[in-house]
């Protein structure tokens, strides 16, 4: 049976019909606004989207679990970190995504990013502020009896904030077009995202994005996704939180609960075939 998993794993993968390194959604807030988190990312969860948005974050850490599809085999965890430089030197990123596929006790397959991120103030005045940042992401994919491949990726990003109630997010993902294999014939997707917020009253903020991939390759080829989501805060220690996702279509919702420095985050998506995810958060700032 083991065999068999690994030698489905690897026919998924040479057929384009399983992404590595696919989109996660490795933050429970983003996913439970439908991933319309590019043109907010103002929390440490910042590394995986929009690298310019840790200027928002300030200094603090956050881990994240889920079962990808509520399957008991299939576990995603995360962490960031993010943390103020002295003077003008911005703010530093810190970050780790594993994807695991065990069986039996036995990890079958593993996809760890190890993160590093960091994003600067280009203009900030009364109207308005200009963030960008960039991220290095190291990939390793280490697949039993078939040993392990790593890969470099490069991210850009830049937010801006108009009159202070509208944001502007865009984003690029894998630039430098990173490849695996000893041939680099597996290559990561590339991804382009550009998106607006609007938050009409204080606590309350709408999202709505578009996604491009680009690299798919095999029967999904190119995608372009729309995300949508709203936020907002009903109490000084609840946050509620809801979206929707096109490619494939799903809506979500979720919630956050705030005591003092510390936040416990929950979000959930649908799936149209597979079942849905439920994914838990905790998040401190110091």
């Amino acid at each position: 049976m083991r065999k068999t998993i690994i030698l489905i794993l690897v026919l998924a993968l040479s057929l384009n019909l399983l992404a590595i390194f696919d989109d996660y959604e490795p933050s429970p807030r983003a996913r439970a606004m439908g991933g319309a988190f590019y043109s907010i990312s103002n929390d440490q969860m910042a590394v995986f989207y929009n690298p310019a948005g840790l200027s928002l974050a300030g200094n603090g850490v956050t881990t994240s679990y889920c079962k990808v599809f509520g399957n008991d085999f299939q576990e995603l965890t995360v962490l960031g970190f993010s943390y103020e430089l002295p003077g003008s030197l911005g703010v530093l990123g810190l970050g780790l995504q594993s994807l695991d596929v065990d069986y039996l006790d036995v990890n079958l397959m593993s996809e760890k990013t190890y993160n590093l991120s960091h994003s600067f103030t280009l203009l900030k005045d009364i109207h308005s502020e200009i963030y960008v940042g960039y991220s290095l992401n190291m990939y390793s994919l280490d697949m039993d009896s078939f040993g392990s491949e790593t890969g470099l990726g490069i991210n850009l990003g830049a937010l801006a904030i108009l009159h202070q109630r509208t944001r502007l997010g865009f984003t690029v993902t894998n630039l430098n077009n990173p490849a695996f294999g000893k041939e680099e014939d597996e290559e990561l997707a590339q991804k382009m995202t550009i998106g607006i917020a609007y938050e009409p009253y204080p606590d309350v903020i709408t999202a709505v994005e578009l996604k491009k991939t680009y690299g798919l390759g095999g029967v999904e080829g190119e995608k372009t996704e729309i995300h949508s989501g709203v936020e907002f805060k009903v109490h000084d220690l609840l946050t509620l939180r809801a979206g929707v996702r096109s490619q494939p279509a799903s809506y979500s919702f979720g919630a956050g609960i705030h005591a003092y420095s510390v936040m416990v985050d929950y979000g959930y998506n649908t799936h149209t075939v597979l079942n849905g995810t439920h994914h838990i958060g905790l998040s401190i700032k110091f």
